[in-house]
């Protein structure tokens, strides 16, 4: 099982208006984006090269209801880049699950087979689309969505579909994908109806980064979920990393950082920006509310407090390559790894970090055939 290393794709620069210096702009990416969220055609083809260059295999594109549309955004970065795989956040109920499926068939098609969907429930600010279906009733909505979606992108014939949510008559793609039998599918596995749902619709689960014993137990849960419907998923997890020359350099880094975070909410405060929202899972936030903010020797809850940004692997570049490779021998075949690289001499530690991480899983995955 190869290990795949996903960044994130910001539609815009991690600006702030408080300092221009590096740290600040570091901090603006470890802090939730305040609205509005425009887009940088600039920025855009500039960091997805840059990402591919950098040896990751893949960058993810995020979704919010006041954000920049994500299909134009990945055709653009698509058509910029050569190798790097971009994956589309997406939310049913701000589309028919027919014309979404074309999009994203029309993408992988244009782009060689390039192109991935990571279908996400959503919050609050579905309101401002126009859909009121709460909680609850997502995940039955999604399960309808998801047939028709999935259908369409492997159809070759017309197709009807009656349901509660969803009616669809002759239903038909003329441009299939390139990706065989259809582009990758995931689903986050954060609650019991998300691991059904993943378990039930996609080819890869999603975890925001936690310990590894709560990993592992929630592969151990899915795949038991998985096998009912026949299936078998892949795993992601979903990390920020911070690294330095030594552990000891990138702590110091992680302090300092934290003063620039409370510097840019501070500044935000001022400009009436709202509180920080917790990204943190249940287990994770009752580790922090202990005063457990570092789990596994590299996992560090801290930035996900104060900036509200995923969980951080904090280290050299071999704790970082060790903490990841850790995650992958539980059966993880996706890492995402954010960061901002605001420096020449943080540009060069992401390179050997990364190129630490794909020695490592290589040698382990030689070594699994092997035996």
């Amino acid at each position: 099982m190869a290990l795949e290393l996903r960044s994130w794709i910001n539609p815009q620069p991690y600006t702030t208006s408080y300092s221009t210096a590096p740290i600040a702009r570091e901090a603006a990416y470890f802090s939730t984006a305040p609205e509005p969220v425009t887009v940088d055609p600039d920025h855009i083809r500039r960091e997805a090269r840059e990402y591919e260059d950098a040896g990751y295999g893949s960058s993810i594109i995020p979704q919010s209801a006041t954000w920049p549309d994500v299909a134009a955004t990945a055709g653009w970065a698509l058509a910029h880049t050569d190798r790097l795989r971009l994956v589309l956040a997406h939310r049913p109920g701000v589309q028919a699950p027919t014309a979404a499926a074309r999009s994203l068939a029309t993408l992988d098609r244009l782009s060689g087979g390039r192109a991935a969907v990571h279908i996400i429930l959503g919050h609050a600010d579905l309101h401002r689309d126009g859909d009121f279906v709460d909680h609850e009733n997502r995940y039955e909505r999604a399960a309808e969505y998801l047939d028709i979606y999935t259908r369409t992108l492997t159809s070759t014939e017309p197709f009807d579909y009656t349901g509660e949510y969803y009616r669809v008559e002759g239903a038909f793609s003329g441009v299939l994908p390139s990706s065989n039998p259809r582009p990758v599918i995931s689903l986050p596995g954060g609650s019991e109806r998300g691991i059904n749902l993943a378990a039930r619709y996609g080819d890869v689960v999603a975890f925001h980064g936690k310990s590894l014993a709560d990993t592992a137990e929630s592969i151990r849960q899915t795949r038991e979920r998985a096998q009912h419907h026949d299936r078998r998923v892949g795993f992601w997890v979903n990390l920020n990393f911070q690294v330095g020359a030594t552990d000891g350099a990138a702590w110091d880094h992680v302090r300092a950082l934290e003063r620039a975070i409370e510097r840019l909410k501070a500044y935000r405060s001022r400009s009436g920006s709202g509180a920080v929202p917790s990204i943190l899972t249940e287990r994770s936030q009752q580790h922090a509310d202990a005063g457990n903010e570092v789990i596994d020797s590299a996992l560090y809850l801290g930035l996900s407090r104060v900036g509200g940004a995923t969980p951080t692997l904090v280290g050299s570049p071999s704790t970082i390559a060790d903490a990841v490779l850790a995650y992958h021998e539980l059966g993880v075949g996706i890492v995402t790894l954010g960061g901002y690289a605001a420096t020449p001499e943080k540009v060069e530690l992401r390179s050997e970090t990364l190129r630490l991480i794909r020695q490592a899983a290589a040698a382990r995955d030689n070594s699994a055939v092997a035996v």
